[in-house]
């Protein structure tokens, strides 16, 4: 079976086909093993974006080992009746030498496949075979790719061996004296070294063979985006102006490339204040432009007619193909019933119906295979949200508060830039001079916002649409309680918006736990929550030892606690990180 992304290739270069430099049978004959591997299929531009389409047909075979991990290891996920030992194993904190999930050699196929691929199109560049700007967009795209392969595996094992070039036989990656391994601190500054390094850091162009719509797919979101690999980096790094640097020219995406666009796509414009219109996110077609091509920022198609087929629906489906292996946590559900909509009303419209539904009388998580019925069990069509528009405004405000702008972070987080430094939105819209209000353009760069909204004369900000991530849900902000305010701000000020914050490193703590409060109502069973959650421990016990250990042993007694169990005690920081057992 060849693989979708294959076909993507293939249905690319048909218009080659009318001019004699591409045999059908050709094409199609070849696989992406083929490719990857056959030195002698770097003749051309053409070879060298089936090398990259290839990469990312073997990528795509880690949706479901990426999502298991990350997700039984945090408090979103839990295992069911139907969960083998070894799931069982990632849940309780208990992994031993030989359970398949933790075993890295998926995850090093690919990068030696990206490592095969960079060498020969730095060969084809010196043979002429690629011109420069042809090369530097192929070269940046994998190895961004290979940065980001990089930052799961170090997240996830804590160290590893770093290999940049190719290898024949991958078994001689567990020998450590031959391929050291790399810590995590020490290789984020080396995977930071290396994609700031890289030539091209914007999508293809249009006019690239790599840039065009085939069979319904745009492949304009199925190739990564760097500068949130490079924000991702920094943010672990702790760096929180480089990372919120990075975020931000994502989140100008639309001003970039947007067209029409450019005041809505990646900025949260609008709210889902009706009914569950938020899963629109996940059931809408992929390309589709407001469900999806609004919030999707990176993202892969599964097709029922190609391999790899949809990895979710027997992961998380009750039904039909479903095997039901994992399921949403009693606490993740619990903590969605617990918000209120803006309404007042005790909702949350990301939580029942939206991120999980029951089917057959279990909780299963929807939003992942939203698009998939029982009905029409071979339509297994679907995607691989790996970036979208609400970890991007999660993440930018987690830099944001720990570079000290927590009213910016604040902004993020509940209602947007506008209405945030509006002290008085009813009145502001209709003065004259609204220089002082609705942006944020006296902070440095990045977070000079511009979100004013006047009509005498009629003047709009580039982020006047602006909306905060719960707004955006439609449920009610996320708030400071009187007792916050005196133990934070300056509160000798008569004038609230203009008081000062008196404790920056509590506010910060403060806000960062409303973050990730946040990220489990947003972001669950995507694949981010133990990255995150062990992001913000380690940070926290450099700080102050100690702190890193009781934040992480809370998010796992939520989950443990929410089902009548102990939880395993997080004090050990080896349960930390996996076994990295070849």
């Amino acid at each position: 079976m060849r693989t979708i992304t294959t076909k993507i290739f293939a249905l690319m270069l048909i218009g080659l086909m009318s001019t004699g430099l591409l045999s059908c049978k050709k094409l199609l004959d070849v696989d992406p093993e083929e490719v990857l591997t056959d030195n002698n299929m770097y003749k051309n531009v053409y070879d060298a974006d089936a090398a990259v389409i290839g990469v990312y047909g073997k990528f795509m075979n880690l949706a479901s080992n990426y999502i298991i991990v990350n997700e039984l290891r945090g408090d979103l996920m839990d295992v069911t009746p139907n969960s083998d030992r070894y799931m069982k194993q990632l849940s309780n904190f208990t992994v031993t030498a030989d359970n398949p999930y933790v075993d890295p050699r998926p995850y090093y196929e690919v990068i030696l496949y990206i490592n095969d691929a960079l060498s020969n199109f730095k060969k084809m560049r010196e043979e002429g075979k690629l011109k420069q700007d042809e090369f530097d967009m192929r070269y940046s795209d994998l190895g961004a790719l290979r940065s980001w392969i990089y930052l799961q595996l170090v997240t996830r094992y804590g160290e590893v061996p770093y290999v940049t070039e190719p290898v024949k036989n991958i078994d001689d990656l567990k020998n450590a004296a031959l391929f050291p391994r790399v810590k995590l601190d020490q290789l984020v500054k080396d995977l930071i070294s290396f994609t700031e390094a890289l030539p091209w850091k914007d999508d293809y162009p249009s006019g690239s063979t790599l840039y065009t719509t085939v069979d319904g797919y745009s492949t304009s979101k199925m190739f990564i985006n760097k500068y949130m690999v490079l924000g991702d980096l920094y943010l672990w790094d702790n760096n929180y102006t480089q990372a919120a640097t990075n975020y931000r020219k994502v989140l100008e995406w639309g001003t970039l490339y947007g067209g029409n666009d450019n005041y809505t796509i990646y900025k949260m414009t609008y709210s889902y204040n009706v009914g569950t219109a938020w899963i629109n996110i996940f059931s809408s077609p992929y390309g589709e432009r407001y469900g999806f091509n609004h919030e999707a920022i990176w993202a892969l198609p599964f097709d029922k007619s190609f391999s790899p087929t949809n990895p979710f629906i027997p992961l998380f489906g009750n039904e039909g193909k479903g095997k039901y292996l994992i399921a949403p946590s009693d606490w993740v559900m619990n903590n969605w019933s617990s918000q209120t909509r803006s309404d007042g009303s005790p909702y949350d419209p990301r939580g029942q119906f939206s991120s999980w539904t029951t089917q057959n009388t279990q909780p299963v998580a929807y939003k992942m295979i939203a698009g998939y019925s029982a009905l029409s069990p071979f339509e297994t069509n679907g995607k691989w949200m790996i970036y979208r528009a609400g970890i991007l405004h999660l993440r930018f405000a987690e830099a944001t508060n720990r570079d000290n702008f927590h009213k910016l972070a604040y902004a993020f987080l509940n209602n947007g830039i506008l209405n945030s430094y509006d002290p008085n939105p009813s009145v502001a819209r209709n003065v004259k001079d609204v220089t002082n209000m609705m942006n944020t353009l006296d902070y440095p760069d990045p977070y000079k916002f511009d979100a004013r909204e006047g009509e005498f004369p009629r003047f709009r900000g580039d982020w006047y649409r602006h909306t905060g991530i719960r707004n955006h849900a439609g449920v009610m902000h996320s708030t400071i309680t009187p007792a916050d305010s005196v133990k934070y701000f300056d509160m000798s000020n008569p004038n609230p918006y203009y008081r000062e914050v008196k404790d920056h490193a509590g506010l910060a703590l403060f806000m960062e736990d409303k973050l990730v409060q946040e990220g489990a109502l947003e972001t669950a069973f995507e694949g981010y929550r133990w990255g995150d959650l062990l992001r913000i421990a380690l940070r926290r016990e450099k700080e102050a030892p100690g702190t890193g250990v009781a934040f992480l042993q809370k998010h796992i007694n939520d989950k443990f606690q929410a089902r009548g169990e102990t939880a395993p005690n997080m004090t050990n920081k080896d349960n930390w990180f996996l076994p990295f057992n070849w």
